[in-house]
């Protein structure tokens, strides 16, 4: 279970990182040098992504687990 979670909150910055550069270069203007942008937004986006990505890893395995026991019974 803590495998799959720390996979989903990992999932979840990654995820986090990629939408911050999309929507940022959609309005970045053309002569600012790429580089990394942090603000109070972005980390929360990225907590919320994280508590996203780990719940959806537990309801996953949650939901493996009852429908192996099913397939056993």
């Amino acid at each position: 279970m803590k495998k799959a979670m720390l996979i989903g909150v990992i999932i979840g910055i990654l995820f986090s990182i990629w939408d911050t550069l999309v929507s940022y270069a959609d309005t970045a203007p053309i002569d600012v040098e790429p580089g990394i942008i942090i603000s109070w937004s972005i980390v929360a986006k990225t907590i919320i992504y994280m508590f996203i990505g780990g719940v959806a890893a537990l309801m996953i395995m949650f939901m493996i687990k009852c429908f192996d026991r099913l397939l056993r019974n």
